[in-house]
C-alpha cells in the first residue's frame, strides 16, 4: 500500500485553500457588479440602475479645482442606453486629466476595457455656434446584450470658477440608484452655498488644517418613471444645488452671496460695451428724431436691430458671459443672445432711452427659482428691460419675426435680474394671463348629402397661443401646407386655399385662414346622417389622467379655445335632434357648450373651454378626470339630420 508524505499532503491541502481563497476573492469581485444583486424594488420603472456614484470637487484656490467622477451604472433594457453613454465637456479653461471605462457582462465579467484612444475627443457646437471652445470626450456602448453594467472615472482641472452643477444622484426618468455621493472640498476662507431639495439626504460637515469637508450621500433612491405634462426637474427629483460665494474667471472676480453681487460682477462684464459711432448714432437718430412718442421709438429701433442683424451662439472664454462690443455687432450684423440685447441697449442709450441687460432663465427648466439664492446655473439667456412712462417694455432680441414686445412664455411669468451700475435687482416678467391667452374660430361647414363637407376656417391666436402658429408664419407656402395638413383634424382633409400672418399690434397675434374639403364630416345611416361637430383644432390637453399617475400635472400657462361652428345643411335634409347645452367645471378648467337653430337650413354651435394655469395634485385627478371624461362625452355628443318626408 501506497503512502503519502506528511509534507507533500499538507502542501497541496495549503494550495488548495490558496486556490480557494483566490477564486472566491476573484469571484466576490466580479458579483458585487453581478445583476442579480440588485433588489427588486429598484428595478421597477427602471431602465438603468446607478450602482454607485461619487462625485468630488476639489477646490484648490479661488481659481481652481478638480472635479472627480466614479460611477457604475446597470443598464437593463435599450431605453436605458443613455445612461451609460459618457460625454465629459471642457474648454479653454478645462481639461480632462484621465479618463477610463470598463464594460461587463451581467454576471459581472469585464467584456471590455475603453483605453483614452478609444474615446471620441471633438467640438460640442450646435449648428448656429460661430465661436466656440467647447469639447467633448464622448463613447457611447454598442452592446446590445442586455443586462450590461459600465463603470467609468474621469477628472477634469479646472482654472476658472463661476460655478458647479447641479447634483442629481437619480440621473433622471427611469434610473433609480443604490448608493450615491457628493463631495466638495474648499478652502475654508472660499465660503460655499448649497441647497438641499426633495429629499433628507445624509449630510456632514467637518473641517480639518483649514479645509472643509462637504459631503451629500443617498441611497435606494427608485426609479421615478417620466409622466407627460410635469413641473420643473427641481420640484421632483432629489438636488443639491451649489454655488461658490467667491468667484474668478479669466482674469475677473465677484461675490454671488446675493443678486446685488452677483449683478455687480454682470455689470464689469458689460460696462463700456454699449458704443457706438458717431455715423451709427447720427443713422438711429434720423429714423427716430420724427418720432415724438417715446415708446414708439423704442419699437422702430427694435425693428431697426431685428432687420439689421440674425442670431448665433458664441461661446469663446469670457464670451461666454461678456457680449460682444455694440460697434462690432452693428458692422457685422450677428451677435448671441448677450451681444444683440446690448445692441439694442446701445441703439437706445443713443436716443437718451435708458433700459437694462436682464439675465434670465429660459425654458422649462432653467429659471431664477430661488430669489434667496444666487447662482449663475439659474440663468441661461439675455433680454432686455425698457421701462417707459407708465409702462415697461420687454424685448427678445435674439428672434428677427418675434412681435414688439412679445418675449415668449420660455421668458414669461418668472424672475429676472436687471443688471444695474448699482448692481442686480430681481423682478419679475409679465404673465400672460388666461383670459388672455386665447384662440378664438369661426368654423364655417357646409354639410353635403352624402357626409362631406366644404369648410372656411377663421381663427385668431393672441399672447401664448400666438406660439402655435408663430412657426407656420415664416415658412414657405409648401410647408406651411404640409403642418396644416398635420396639425388639423379631418377625415379626408383637403386645403383649396390658406393664409397665415402675423396681425400683431398691442399684443402678440396670429391669423390663419384655410378653406377646403371634408371627406366624412358626418357619418351616414340609412335616411339619417349623425354630425359630430368637428371644430378641425385637436385638444392640447390631455384626455384622460391616468390612474397610476404619481407627479402632479403641470399646466404652465392657462388659456381659452372660443370655438363657433356654423352648420349648413342641405335642404334635402331637416334637424332631427340638438344636444343639450352642457356646462362642466373643475380646478382643472371649464367647458360650456351650446347649440342654437338659426333656420330649419343652419345650426350655430359654439365651444368654450378654459385651461387653469396651476399645479395639480393626485388628490384633485379624480374630480379632473371627471371633467376630462366630461369633456370627451360632450365632443361626441352627435347632432342627427334626416332626410325630408315627401
Amino acid at each position: 500500500m501506497k503512502t503519502h508524505h506528511p509534507f507533500i499532503r499538507v502542501k497541496k491541502a495549503g494550495l488548495f485553500l490558496v486556490v480557494c481563497l483566490l477564486a472566491g476573492i476573484a469571484g466576490n469581485a466580479q458579483n458585487k457588479l453581478d445583476v442579480s444583486l440588485i433588489p427588486d424594488s429598484l428595478k421597477k420603472d427602471a431602465n438603468a440602475v446607478i450602482r454607485n456614484s461619487s462625485r468630488v470637487y476639489n477646490r484648490l484656490s479661488v481659481d481652481k479645482y478638480t472635479l472627480e467622477v466614479n460611477y457604475t451604472v446597470t443598464v437593463l433594457n435599450s431605453r436605458g442606453i443613455h445612461a451609460a453613454e459618457l460625454a465629459v465637456y471642457y474648454d479653454r479653461n478645462s481639461s480632462v486629466s484621465s479618463i477610463k471605462e470598463n464594460i461587463y457582462d451581467a454576471k459581472g465579467n469585464l467584456l471590455k476595457a475603453i483605453k483614452r484612444k478609444d474615446f471620441n475627443d471633438y467640438a460640442s457646437n450646435s449648428s448656429y455656434t460661430l465661436y466656440s471652445d467647447n469639447r467633448v470626450i464622448h463613447y457611447k456602448p454598442s452592446n446590445n446584450n442586455y443586462p450590461y453594467t459600465v463603470e467609468y472615472s474621469y477628472t477634469v482641472d479646472h482654472k476658472s470658477t463661476v460655478g458647479f452643477g447641479n447634483w442629481l444622484p437619480h440621473d433622471w426618468f427611469g434610473i433609480s440608484t443604490e448608493k450615491a455621493e457628493l463631495i466638495v472640498k474648499t478652502p475654508a476662507t472660499l465660503e460655499l452655498r448649497y441647497k438641499e431639495l426633495n429629499h433628507p439626504f445624509i449630510f456632514e460637515k467637518k473641517e480639518q488644517d483649514n479645509v472643509i469637508r462637504y459631503s451629500w450621500s443617498a441611497s435606494h433612491l427608485k426609479a421615478i418613471a417620466y409622466e407627460p405634462s410635469m413641473s420643473d426637474y427641481l420640484d421632483i427629483f432629489p438636488v443639491v444645488v451649489l454655488s461658490p460665494a467667491e468667484i474668478s474667471y479669466e482674469g475677473t472676480s465677484g461675490n454671488f452671496n446675493s443678486w446685488k453681487n452677483y449683478g455687480d460682477w454682470v455689470y464689469g462684464l458689460i460696462n463700456k460695451r454699449d458704443e457706438l459711432s458717431t455715423a451709427s448714432l447720427d443713422e438711429i437718430k434720423l429714423l427716430t428724431d420724427p418720432i415724438s412718442d417715446q415708446k414708439e421709438k423704442v419699437k422702430t429701433l427694435y425693428k431697426y436691430m431685428q432687420q439689421k442683424t440674425r442670431y448665433v451662439n458664441i461661446s469663446l472664454g469670457i464670451g461666454g458671459f461678456q457680449p460682444a462690443p455694440a460697434t462690432e455687432v452693428h458692422a457685422k450684423g450677428y451677435g448671441d443672445c448677450k451681444a444683440l440685447s446690448n445692441y439694442m441697449r446701445a441703439l437706445l442709450k443713443g436716443i437718451g432711452v435708458e433700459s437694462y441687460y436682464t439675465e434670465i432663465g429660459n425654458g422649462p427648466s432653467r429659471k431664477i427659482k430661488f430669489p434667496e439664492f444666487a447662482s449663475a446655473n439659474q440663468t441661461n439667456h439675455i433680454i432686455l428691460c425698457v421701462p417707459v412712462e407708465q409702462d415697461t417694455i420687454w424685448l427678445e432680441c435674439t428672434n428677427q419675426n418675434y412681435p414688439f414686445g412679445y418675449i415668449g412664455t420660455g421668458n414669461s411669468d418668472r424672475y429676472a435680474l436687471l443688471v444695474t451700475e448699482q448692481g442686480g435687482k430681481l423682478v419679475r416678467t409679465p404673465v400672460y394671463g388666461t383670459d388672455k391667452n386665447t384662440r378664438t374660430s369661426q368654423l364655417k361647414v357646409d354639410l353635403q348629402e352624402n357626409g362631406s363637407a366644404l369648410f372656411e376656417l377663421n381663427s385668431g391666436f393672441r399672447n401664448s397661443l400666438y406660439s402655435d402658429v408663430f412657426p407656420l408664419i415664416y415658412l414657405s407656402k409648401e410647408d406651411q401646407k404640409k403642418e396644416l395638413l398635420k396639425s388639423l383634424s379631418g377625415g379626408g382633409l383637403q386645403i383649396a386655399d390658406f393664409l397665415v400672418q402675423d396681425t400683431s399690434t398691442g399684443e402678440a397675434a396670429a391669423d390663419l385662414y384655410v378653406k377646403g374639403q371634408i371627406g366624412s364630416y358626418a357619418v351616414t345611416g340609412g335616411t339619417r346622417l349623425f354630425v359630430e361637430p368637428n371644430l378641425l383644432f385637436p385638444h392640447s390637453f390631455p384626455s384622460q389622467i391616468r390612474k397610476n399617475r404619481k407627479q402632479n400635472l403641470y399646466e404652465a400657462v392657462g388659456y381659452v379655445y372660443n370655438d363657433t361652428l356654423s352648420l349648413n345643411i342641405p335642404k334635402e335634409l331637416e334637424i332631427e335632434f340638438l344636444p343639450k347645452d352642457a356646462e362642466i367645471s373643475s380646478s382643472y378648467g371649464s367647458y360650456k357648450i351650446s347649440y342654437r337653430k338659426v333656420t330649419d337650413s343652419s345650426i350655430l354651435v359654439n365651444r368654450v373651454i378654459t385651461i387653469n394655469k396651476g399645479n395639480f395634485s393626485p388628490a384633485e385627478f379624480e374630480q379632473i378626470n371627471t371633467f376630462l371624461n366630461g369633456v370627451g362625452r360632450q365632443d361626441k355628443e352627435k347632432i342627427v339630420l334626416s332626410v325630408k318626408k315627401t
